[in-house]
């Protein structure tokens, strides 16, 4: 049993120091203080109990973004208790490299969650797994079919296989995560839902629209990572040959900036803090180009941007378009 310190204090409430501020500045953590009952019977009242477990570090979700775009995915996301990626489209030296270059070892990295077979989702994901044995392929059966269906792949990478399903909810380490259905031209895809406490975090990509489950997804988190692949007059003026054009404007292609502004919009809660723009295509769109569009967008109904990814005031959000073929930042959600 914790020991339990009484303190007793005639001062008010309001003009006590802070445990929470101080914990949060000294650490980066939230510290948790536990209220004691009064002792009635030595007559005692007003009193702070405060226990030992006021030093446990509530913890929050960790994302990196290691390049997003068709020449290669990747992303991480987790807490000190361990951590996921999300797809393997990026080269493992770099993958493995970055994390340590945040603080975080590869040991504690479950294993690899795959949205769907394209290349530039799964292209370095034995690699990554046959250097990190620990490691386990997470995604479902017709997803590793596809794998193995559509590339030149090793077909070892299927021992690593551990097989989940579409709106079945998994735990790893202290996060939930649940996969849910998208509308691509892959096999089987999915995003992902993050959840860690009052914190959701829901991964959104490859998408030609919205679908239902989606959606139910989506409007439920706090921080959403989700595509904005094309400006609909740079593709429409670009170089592509017309049936690219159409693969890409179908509704199991991908979503343009107009659309997932238009979605934003439509969504928008004040529990919504980050958004991440992903996938942006090199020849039809710019970070400068999705990143105004939502902008835009979302100020038709008076929402700001945030100063920082940790600033955040009410009635504003923190909007990035994720770099195409570089890390982002180490973001803290929640």
């Amino acid at each position: 049993m914790a020991k339990r310190y009484n303190r007793r204090s005639t001062r008010p409430i309001e003009d006590l120091p802070s445990l929470f501020v101080e914990g949060e500045q000294a650490s980066g953590h939230v510290f948790e203080v536990i209220p004691g009952e009064s002792d009635n019977a030595a007559g005692v009242t007003d009193e702070f109990v405060v226990e030992e477990r006021f030093a446990r570090a509530v913890p929050k979700i960790r994302f990196i973004s290691f390049g997003s775009g068709s020449s290669g995915n990747c992303s991480y996301v987790g807490t000190p208790a361990g951590g996921l990626l999300v797809d393997g489209g990026v080269d493992n030296n770099f993958v493995t490299a970055e994390l340590g270059r945040n603080g975080i070892d590869m040991r504690t990295i479950k294993g690899i969650l795959l949205t769907h077979d394209h290349a530039d989702h799964v292209r370095y994901s034995y690699a990554l797994l046959r250097r990190n044995p620990h490691m386990r392929l997470y995604c479902t059966p017709r997803t590793i079919e596809g794998v193995l269906r559509r590339h030149n792949i090793s077909r070892r990478i299927s021992e690593y296989h551990s097989p989940i399903y579409k709106e079945h909810e998994y735990t790893f380490g202290d996060m939930t995560v649940v996969p849910f259905d998208t509308s691509h031209d892959g096999t089987d895809n999915v995003g992902f839902s993050f959840t860690l406490g009052a914190t959701t975090f829901v991964i959104a990509t490859d998408m030609g629209v919205i679908t239902e489950r989606a959606d139910y997804y989506m409007r439920r988190a706090n921080a959403l990572m989700i595509e904005a692949n094309y400006d609909d007059m740079m593709l429409e003026k670009g170089k592509y040959p017309e049936y690219l054009k159409a693969r890409i404007r179908s509704p199991r292609g991908h979503m343009c900036n107009s659309d997932t502004a238009r979605y934003l919009t439509d969504t928008y809660r004040v529990s919504l803090t980050h958004i991440f723009l992903c996938h942006l295509s090199d020849d039809n769109n710019t970070p400068e180009t999705a990143v105004a569009t939502v902008l835009n967008a979302l100020r038709t109904i008076s929402v700001l941007p945030a100063p920082s990814s940790a600033q955040i005031p009410p009635g504003s959000v923190y909007l990035s378009a994720l770099p195409r073929f570089r890390s982002s930042d180490l973001y803290i959600l929640g």
